[in-house]
């Protein structure tokens, strides 16, 4: 701590106690039993105070306990909803500590629950218990009492950057070896293989979004060119009253525009009314129940964030492509010839 504590951009160095232990259900004689198939495992993770992004069952309230009482313990909702846990119960948990011989020796140790949580990812809500670092420490006879230090960067500087200095004032404490892997890993390195899903959710709309416009815009030119057709003789009476190709152009390239820019407000119209309800939409759908399992999902609500450099990007590209689509009937109308025009009258 003395060490990461001179480091530029740092706003808090906060120690952590990762322990792994198992628990039963509420009334259940599995915990005097480690054999049994019934027991769960359990992260306990000891803090000096609660993290912040912990909320009230109910996904809005933040959650009210400002600490964690010497003994108590936070669990989260679906965990408690398994174990049958509610706040004031006790939870036994079994886990093992160092013996004198360098041999496991299981402890048991009894928590009354403080408060239950949420964070709205359900792979946190179901295997986390947040203790005290103290209480956990004793309890696995750990003297460091930390396996893990957690960095919060000030506003502005980047994790990548704080990870980097972070390396370099381990390395010149003495902490960490030359040539060693980093020790400092940011928050996207940690959730790696999960956020690299994401992106290649990203990757894959963008190009679904892409083949979407080439139909919409396929589907423009075959209406113009039918509008071209139908408004043939008009097009003749036009040319015989002396309107110039250019006007004509305009009028059918204006024509295009027009239809992209309704069909693109109604698009963020919709779009914007699905993304603000999206929970009662996928439930309306499925009767009442989510299509998005939480289990397969790791999300408790499926989370939206609009991207509005991305949406401007693709209202663009409409537009450009119904500007350049357009073109192509504007040209066959200029290309045909008065008199066949009027001879079809």
């Amino acid at each position: 701590l003395d060490a990461l504590g001179a480091i530029e951009g740092l706003a808090a160095a906060r120690p952590r106690l990762n322990y792994f232990g198992l628990t039963g259900r509420r009334g259940a004689r599995a915990i005097d039993d480690p054999r049994t198939t019934d027991l769960s495992g359990l992260l306990l993770v000891g803090l000096d105070a609660p993290p912040a992004g912990l909320f009230e069952p109910d996904g809005e309230t933040p959650l009210a306990a400002a600490a964690i009482p010497p003994g108590g313990v936070l669990i989260g909702e679906v965990f408690a909803d398994k174990a049958g846990l509610g706040v004031g119960d006790d939870l036994m948990v079994i886990s093992f500590k160092r013996g004198s011989q360098g041999h496991p020796v299981p402890v048991r140790t009894s928590f009354v629950v403080h408060a239950v949580f949420t964070t709205g990812r359900y792979d946190l809500d179901i295997d986390r218990a947040l203790v005290l670092r103290s209480d956990l420490a004793r309890m696995i006879g750990d003297p460091l009492g930390f396996t893990e230090i957690s960095l919060v960067a000030e506003p502005g500087v980047t994790a990548e950057a704080l990870a980097e200095r972070a390396d370099a004032a381990l390395l010149e404490a003495g902490l960490k070896e030359p040539g060693w892997r980093p020790l400092a890993q940011t928050w996207r390195a940690q959730g790696g293989i999960f956020l690299k899903a994401v992106e290649n959710q990203k990757g894959i709309l963008s190009t679904i979004f892409f083949f979407i416009v080439l139909v919409a815009a396929y589907q423009l030119v075959a209406t113009l060119v039918l509008t071209v057709a139908e408004k043939r003789r008009d097009i003749g009476v036009l040319g015989a009253l002396g309107a110039a190709p250019s006007r004509i152009v305009r009028f059918f390239v204006s024509l295009g525009l027009v239809v992209a820019v309704v069909g693109t407000v109604l698009g963020l119209l919709l779009g914007t009314l699905l993304t603000d309800n999206l929970d009662w939409v996928q439930r309306t759908i499925n009767g009442g129940e989510p299509i998005f399992n939480a289990e397969t999902y790791i999300f408790k609500d499926i989370p939206v964030a609009v991207d509005w450099p991305s949406v401007l990007l693709l209202i663009a590209a409409t537009l450009g492509a119904a500007l350049i689509f357009s073109f192509l009937p504007a040209w066959w109308a200029t290309r045909m010839r008065i008199v066949d025009a009027l001879r079809r009258w």
